[in-house]
């Protein structure tokens, strides 16, 4: 059950992603400085989910836990710190991609705490 859910974790990390890649596309001009930042969170947000998807088939690897907590958590402070530049903790997106990773820091905490 742990495993089932730890992917569906995953999966909302995955969809998380795929709204900032849609959003950066649909809402700023490709070329700009601020796009090509936007596609590099995509990127960011996508590999985390990778590494978090493999972690989830590993429970074995406390390195790879770790990788993926401190990944997971640099996500969180950087939803927070985007709820508080846009000026809405409670903003979907940062509701949304927080739930993923505190949800995802959960299950790798988990690895790091088992024998």
């Amino acid at each position: 059950m742990g495993k089932i859910l730890d992917r569906l974790f995953c999966g909302l990390m995955a969809l998380a992603t795929l709204g900032h890649l849609f959003g950066t596309f649909k809402l700023l001009q490709p070329g700009t400085g601020l796009f090509v930042w936007s596609l590099a969170g995509v990127l960011a947000a996508a590999l985390l989910t990778a590494l978090n998807f493999l972690r989830s088939g590993r429970p074995q690897d406390k390195a790879l836990a770790w990788i993926t907590l401190a990944g997971n958590l640099g996500w969180v402070v950087i939803v927070v710190l985007f709820g508080l530049s846009v000026g809405n903790l409670l903003d979907f997106r940062v509701l949304f991609h927080g739930f993923a990773a505190a949800g995802l820091s959960c299950f790798s905490l988990r690895i790091l705490l088992s024998k």
